[in-house]
């Protein structure tokens, strides 16, 4: 993460921040909760650089990494921290790291603090986004992906492992019981807390078949009209005709 974000760079380098990417993927534990706490701890710097970098590296492992990242992004730690160099009060110009800070986190709100299957572990994205907005923010556009039920669960198992990982290592009474109780969820023994993946998919899919019937009979109640015109302009058109070939 420092190299990455080392002040004698002149851009972001690819590799390195896919390597820390690939890093924190693979060891997981609490790998990303310590490169999240060191890449906000450096978006934070004095240097313009510095901070550029980390913010640059930041968003390649939001969209490189899974819910395990997501989950230490999201939280209130780690958001107040993002923000902490930012005025009560924002100046007429913000600095190129705070413009993109803003950007970031309104994308976030916008894409996995509202679509993702995970977005109640997220809700700290939308209230600090809500809290910037406030003071000036901006807008991003969003998109869903259809995955197959497979797709689903594996995506469900491990965000579910990165969550208990969370639990366990905040260790609280309260933390140890949600993670017993999650335990329970992902070994199958409290089924009624398991999903069922194709009656999600099913339900996805019947919504989009049902706008696909409303959008076919919105076209075909508009298709008699449309012919109603096209024979009145030909009927024009035909007087018209008859129009000249009187005065000539």
């Amino acid at each position: 993460v420092v190299r990455a974000c080392h002040p004698t760079l002149s851009e972001p380098n690819l590799s390195l921040n896919l390597e820390v990417c690939d890093f924190i993927n693979e060891k997981q534990k609490n790998y990303p909760h310590d490169a999240a706490m060191t890449i906000v701890e450096l978006a934070n710097s004095r240097n313009p650089t510095v901070s550029l970098l980390a913010l640059a590296l930041l968003d390649h492992c939001m969209k490189n990494c899974g819910h395990a990242f997501h989950l230490h992004v999201g939280t209130k730690e780690f958001l107040n921290d993002l923000v902490k160099r930012f005025p009560e009060h924002p100046p007429a110009h913000l600095s190129h790291s705070q413009r993109r800070i803003l950007e970031m986190i309104q994308e976030w709100r916008v894409t996995i603090a509202t679509h993702s299957r995970y977005k109640e572990d997220l809700q700290s994205i939308h209230d600090m986004a809500r809290l910037l907005e406030y003071k000036g923010g901006c807008t991003a556009d969003s998109g869903v992906t259809l995955r197959s039920a497979d797709e689903l669960e594996e995506e469900d198992r491990a965000a579910q492992g990165a969550k208990l990982q969370e639990l366990i290592r905040k260790g609280t009474p309260a933390a140890l019981r949600e993670a017993n109780e999650l335990m329970k969820v992902m070994t199958g023994f409290d089924r009624e807390g398991q999903r069922d993946y194709r009656a999600e998919i099913s339900e996805v899919l019947d919504g989009i078949e049902r706008q696909i019937i409303e959008a076919n009979d919105f076209v075909t109640g508009l298709e008699p009209s449309e012919e109603r015109l096209h024979r009145q302009k030909l009927a024009v058109s035909g007087r018209v005709a008859s129009v000249h070939g009187i005065r000539d």
